[in-house]
């Protein structure tokens, strides 16, 4: 369970650096700061994988992991995709 805890933050620390860096997400009103707070949330829960962590927020975790992969996805690999396609 740790190991899908540490991969799920993993997921959710990059995907919040790509979205605040590429600025492919609107970020003029708080977006910024929630993405950074989203960021370091994060980075916490990986700097200590040995910590208890419920079932319940290891969950959590992933579904969050899921939602930035889904949006990367849709944001990113979409149109890449099809650019190479055509």
């Amino acid at each position: 369970m740790q190991t899908l805890n540490l991969v799920a933050c993993a997921i959710v620390f990059v995907g919040a650096f790509w979205a605040l860096y590429t600025r492919k997400v609107e970020t003029r009103t708080g977006g910024t700061a929630v993405l950074a707070l989203i960021a370091m949330m994060a980075l916490g829960n990986m700097a200590s994988p040995h910590s208890c962590h419920s079932t319940p927020e290891v969950g959590m975790n992933v579904a969050e992991a899921i939602a930035v992969l889904w949006a990367f996805w849709q944001i990113e690999l979409r149109h890449i995709l099809r650019r190479e396609s055509a």
